[in-house]
């Protein structure tokens, strides 16, 4: 790897306030230069664990930080070939790959990573919200709900409306709507919960005209009024999971970078057609059919996936 480089990571100090700051001791896990350096660390990964193999096992990798998911057509070039390697690889740089988080497991089992599911069905390929995702985001919104039972209605959803608007708009490249949708569900009930405990004796006609409205071909908007800047008065509703549009992600040519110049236009077309339509990118299209078909027959022979975390 490139320790110059490095080095120049790990000593570059911070500023604050117009204070330069020293860093002597590294970058924190989770930091802002972490996952940088994560990846020059495990810069050379890729050709690492190609080489292991022959060319028609159709070894690949993706990385993220010190998350990688390595696919094979086969459990023995990985058991046998991929994994030692790596693990050399790994050691020369004083890691190991973690026991907890490694395993092999068949594509049409699926497995979890960086929060997505990733299974074949019947043939088909498809990326989702993992369950383990889901059962945390939906934690997390009941907490919220649970620790402001005194609280206002426009300071419950103030909370709740970036923590929503945050986790769909992670997923919402991915087959998400079904999972909106059930994600929609528990936060109402959630919410039902929070209103009975307020108001007991209160009947359900009553909290429906109190904290639900409707809007479109929804009954059930939860919402509350309140005073804009020009002191109108006018409602706030709870943003919902399902109503973020699923919008298929456009891969980036794998050789394209800003730095280089000759890829100028390439990343002015792809800002251009996202400010005119997110939901469609024109200009791209064949651009856009031919990586979905690169990728179609890249995951169409996988048989098998490692998942690992060094």
């Amino acid at each position: 790897m490139d320790k110059y480089i490095l080095k120049k990571w790990l000593a570059a100090g911070y500023m604050e306030e117009g204070i330069l700051y020293p860093t002597e001791a590294g970058t924190p896990q989770g930091g802002i230069a972490s996952c940088v350096l994560a990846n020059m660390t495990l810069d050379g990964l890729e050709r690492v664990a190609k080489q292991a193999a022959h060319k028609g096992h159709k070894v690949n990798i993706v990385k993220y930080a010190d998350d990688f998911v390595i696919t094979a057509d086969c459990r023995e070039v990985l058991e046998d070939k991929v994994i030692p390697k790596v693990a050399a690889f790994l050691k020369e740089r004083g890691l190991q790959l973690s026991e907890e988080i490694t395993k092999i497991t068949h594509i049409d089992d699926g497995f979890d990573f960086l929060g997505f599911n990733i299974r074949r069905y019947s043939g088909k390929l498809l990326i989702k919200p993992s369950k383990q995702s889901v059962k945390t985001f939906l934690a997390k919104i009941r907490a919220c709900i649970r620790s402001n039972r005194s609280a206002t209605t426009e300071n419950l959803i103030r909370q709740l409306n970036p923590m929503i608007r945050g986790w769909a708009n992670y997923y919402r490249h991915v087959v998400a709507k079904k999972t909106f949708n059930y994600v929609d569900h528990q936060v109402f009930l959630a919410l039902l919960a929070w209103i009975n405990r307020r108001h007991p004796n209160k009947s359900a006609k009553w909290k429906r005209k109190r904290y639900f409205r409707s809007s479109g071909l929804n009954n059930c908007v939860f919402f509350t009024t309140i005073q804009d800047k020009q002191g109108k008065t006018t409602t706030l509703d709870l943003i919902r999971a399902s109503n973020v549009a699923i919008i298929r992600h456009v891969k980036i040519r794998a050789e394209a970078t800003p730095y280089d110049p000759a890829f100028k236009d390439y990343f002015e077309k792809r800002a251009r057609s996202r400010r005119v339509n997110p939901y469609a990118w024109s200009g791209m299209v064949a651009e856009t059919r031919l990586d979905d078909q690169t990728n179609q027959r890249t995951c169409r022979p996988g048989q098998v996936t490692g998942l690992t975390k060094a």
